[in-house]
């Protein structure tokens, strides 16, 4: 039997994204994953990031904030009977203390840093199992 990392190495067939954090989570899949030439496998998730406020100033200036990522994913195989059903969290914050365009761009940053870190969660899980 071959290691899970070459039966799925551009095998897995990565549900397509609909927002820009979607993307930035398929493009890191993909990057550690492969594309999918002739998929065996079918990626589906369900992504859910929230952002909190986590430091108030006492002039009640929000100075820094959270961003929270859930992910729920299932691996199926070609005929589709689900291979695994998991779960990836994580957690990044970013600072609001410049300009708009610097907390706007510390923002997108927060996105992506939280996309790298939930499909790097996701993909090692994934080379994990023992598929059939």
């Amino acid at each position: 039997m071959e290691p899970s990392s070459q039966q799925l190495y551009n095998q897995v067939l990565i549900q397509a994204p609909v927002n820009r954090a979607e993307y930035e989570l398929v493009r890191n899949l993909e990057a550690q994953l492969g594309v999918a030439k002739s998929a065996r496998f079918a990626l589906r998730y369900e992504l859910n990031v929230t952002e909190d406020n986590i430091v108030v100033s006492a002039a009640q200036e929000i100075s820094r904030y959270s961003l929270v990522g859930e992910l729920e994913y299932s691996l199926r195989d070609n005929n589709g009977a689900i291979l695994t059903h998991q779960s990836a969290k994580s957690f990044t914050g970013y600072s609001a203390t410049g300009t708009t365009v610097a907390t706007q761009r510390a923002q997108r940053d927060a996105h992506d840093r939280l996309m790298v870190i939930l499909a790097d969660q996701v993909s090692t899980a994934l080379l994990t199992l023992d598929l059939p």
